[in-house]
C-alpha cells in the first residue's frame, strides 16, 4: 500500500445457492467433472510464450471447455486430509470459469479478478438428499462491484453453471 492511497471498501448481498443433488458424493463429483472441461496449463503458458492472437487463444480455449462452456482451472480435495480427524469428511473445491468470459470482465474492473474463476464446492454433509452442489452466484459476487457493465457477465455465468446442474440432476 503506498503512502497516501485511500482504502476502499464495497459491500453487497452474495447469493449462495447449496443445491441437494439426490447422487452420492462420488457420483455428484464424476457427473460434474463430465460437465466441465479442463485448463491445461501447459498449452496457456506456451500461448503467452508464443504471444499468440487472441484468435489463437480462444481456439485454444474453446478446444479446452466444457458442454456448458466451462472448464476447471484448479481442484482441492478438502475432505482427503480433513477425514485424518474426527471422521470422514466430502468436500471438494473447484475454481471453475472460462478465459473468454473472463476477458471482458476484467476489461471493466481489474478487481473482478477476486472472482473470476469462481468458486464451486461438492460435499455431501449427510443428508437423505444427497450431495450437494454449492456456488456463490456469479451475478451477485460480480454485483459487488457496482460495474453495471459487469451484470450481462454476471448472468451469463449464472446460466452456465446451471446449466451445468440441470445436466447432472438429469
Amino acid at each position: 500500500m503506498r503512502h497516501g492511497e485511500p482504502i476502499t471498501a464495497g459491500y453487497a448481498m452474495i447469493v449462495r445457492d447449496d443445491i441437494p443433488t439426490g447422487l452420492s458424493y462420488e457420483a455428484l463429483v464424476a457427473a460434474f467433472e463430465r460437465q466441465m472441461g479442463r485448463w491445461d496449463p501447459y498449452i496457456g503458458n506456451r500461448l503467452v510464450q508464443q504471444q499468440a492472437s487472441w484468435e489463437q487463444v480462444e481456439s485454444a480455449v474453446k478446444q479446452m471447455e466444457g458442454p456448458h462452456g466451462l472448464m476447471i482451472f484448479s481442484e482441492v480435495n478438502q475432505g482427503e486430509l480433513l477425514s485424518l480427524q474426527n471422521g470422514i469428511k466430502q468436500s471438494r473445491l473447484y475454481l471453475v470459469g472460462n478465459p473468454l468470459i473472463a476477458e471482458p470482465i476484467l476489461a471493466i474492473d481489474r478487481r473482478a479478478s477476486l472472482y473470476v474463476p469462481f468458486r464451486v464446492t461438492l460435499y455431501d454433509n449427510g443428508s437423505p438428499r444427497g450431495a450437494i452442489i454449492s456456488f456463490d452466484r456469479p451475478s451477485s459476487f460480480l454485483g459487488a462491484l457496482h460495474q453495471p457493465a459487469l451484470a450481462p457477465y454476471g448472468k451469463l455465468l449464472d446460466t452456465k453453471i446451471y446449466s451445468v446442474v440441470r445436466a447432472i440432476m438429469m
